[in-house]
């Protein structure tokens, strides 16, 4: 089975080159946007003010030319097999994903579209917390607990904090060091597109499927608003995008090697956010597997032992020390009190799990009523559908423009989402792609479903309830659609694969519409 698995990797997506070259493209696409990026945010190129039309006209040559730089090395990454028609299909959707989120950094100051980030000069919030680390270099001697998101594992505000040094080295001062930063989410979100790329590829989906699929991920406004975000989710998917594809890798192939890069992926992942948990049982199911299903265990076991020598303690360190410190919760998360003006936990349980009455939707954006809205948002249901195409921020009272458009784009995508979730049941009965992929993504599913209904009922604040938490839903259950969309036969599964395939060049044409043109610039 490993002989044939190792013969897979030779003619499948990187013929003729080492296992793991695809990964490595991918991390030297990070270096190579951020590098090329900054370069004319120095400042003797003089960019205009934060929040103009282009944050610096001139960021439109270096974004372009580090485009056409990535752009063989995706298409080889992304090809499967020896049909360069593949690669350069997938190539053009992960271009048209670059676009988007270069304008969506271009678009927004720095301090527009946030969560929890607050100003740079603040003593909290995320910004807060980054310009801490620059400042002193070195992590909190306190509790954490006293300071607004010091919390949080600190690699993304550590890696914010080497680029911040590295800027003002160079000479940028204010706004222009702070717009910069986005480059940081915004080279995670195009790296964490095309690990998506190769998940979609891993489980054999290929042609129009592929592209549909793979379409739906590059525009999907969750991670076009994320690209631009200062605070540590877009590092945390892209870890556990990548964690998922190694996770994949090593089922189809178990070297010491993959696990490795497994380990490291999930034990960062949690030195970033602590839901990056959520990508380690899958992983978990897959050791079980190999090891029920191998006679000779010994060779596993070392591997095993390996990855918990690397993963554990990278993953649990911080909490650790705080723990042992200032005697800090493992899983502790500051709760709102119930004087706050969005508590919702007041309500009943069965009304916020059960009430979709239509006055919810006569609204089809997020509610505050310290935003002025009628109510706050109660049902996570109806805020995860919400969220996933306006996050919290974008609504007909701050951009009136997108009126129309916007009802396009969220029926759209709750379309799309019923449709998929019909497929991925479908791939689950009709035992479509390999039993291992099935349970993988349905795995990878319904932890953060779960979690993220339970994170909302424990915290009921309508700030808990949004897609940042359960943004695993939409890669797994695109992807899990996408076996039934490749593989059902029959009449059924046409017409399932026209509706889908409507519903998603509607929702595509909504996103881009929305997010390039309606907003203002």
């Amino acid at each position: 089975m490993v002989k044939q698995n190792a013969a897979f990797e030779d003619n499948g997506a990187f013929p003729g080159r080492t296992q793991h070259r695809g990964l490595g493209r991918v991390i030297g696409w990070i270096a190579a946007i951020l590098v090329l990026g900054s370069i004319p945010l120095l400042p003797h190129l003089h960019p205009p003010a934060a929040g103009s039309v282009l944050k610096s006209a001139r960021l439109a040559a270096p974004a372009f030319l580090a485009l056409g730089l990535l752009w063989d090395p995706v298409c080889r990454c992304i090809r499967r097999g020896k049909n360069p028609c593949e690669g350069v299909n997938g190539g053009l959707v992960w271009c048209a994903g670059y676009l988007m989120r270069l304008v969506q950094i271009l678009r927004f100051p720095y301090w527009q579209m946030q969560h929890d980030v607050g100003y740079f000069d603040d003593p909290g919030g995320h910004a807060g917390y980054i310009r801490f680390l620059c400042r002193e270099g070195c992590l909190p001697q306190f509790d954490v607990r006293t300071v607004w998101q010091f919390y949080h594992p600190p690699l993304h505000h550590a890696l914010a904090a080497l680029w911040m040094r590295l800027m003002t080295a160079v000479g940028l001062r204010g706004d222009t060091l702070y717009e910069s930063m986005q480059l940081l989410p915004f080279a995670y979100s195009c790296a964490a597109l095309a690990v998506m790329g190769l998940i979609l590829r891993k489980i054999g989906l290929r042609g129009s499927i592929f592209a549909v699929v793979f379409g739906i991920l590059a525009v999907h406004p969750s991670f076009l608003i994320l690209a631009g975000s200062l605070n540590n989710d877009m590092l945390s998917i892209l870890l556990m995008v990548t964690a998922l594809y190694l996770t994949l890798k090593w089922d189809e192939s178990p070297r010491l090697h993959t696990i490795l890069l497994l380990a490291l992926a999930i034990g960062l992942g949690m030195s970033t956010k602590l839901s990056a948990w959520m990508c380690a049982p899958a992983a978990a199911f897959v050791f079980l597997a190999a090891l029920l299903r191998e006679k000779e265990t010994a060779p596993l076991m070392r591997q095993y032992t390996a990855f918990g020598c690397v993963c554990v303690p990278l993953g649990l360190w911080w909490y650790a020390r705080n723990l042992v410190r200032w005697g800090v919760p493992v899983t502790y998360i500051p709760l709102l009190s119930a004087d706050s003006a969005q508590y919702v936990g007041d309500l009943p349980v069965a009304k916020r799990l059960l009430d979709f009455s239509p006055a919810q939707f006569s609204y089809i954006y997020d509610c505050y009523v310290m935003y002025g809205q009628a109510y706050n948002e109660y049902n996570p249901l109806v805020a995860l559908m919400k969220t996933a195409v306006f996050d919290e921020f974008l609504n007909t009272d701050r951009f009136p423009a997108i009126a129309g458009a916007g009802e396009w784009l969220f029926w759209s995508d709750a379309a799309l989402a019923a449709l998929c979730l019909a497929a991925g049941v479908w791939a689950l009965v009709g035992k479509h792609g390999t039993a291992h992929h099935r349970i993988i993504l349905v795995m990878t599913y319904l932890i953060p479903l779960v979690s993220y209904f339970g994170f909302c009922l424990a915290y009921p604040h309508t700030c808990t309830q949004s897609i940042r938490y359960a943004t695993p839903v939409i890669y797994a259950g695109a992807a899990l659609a996408g076996l039934t969309l490749q593989h059902a036969k029959g009449r059924a599964a046409a017409i399932l694969r026209f509706l889908t395939g409507a519903a998603a060049v509607l929702f595509m044409g909504c996103s881009v519409y929305v997010y390039t043109i309606l907003l203002p610039r």
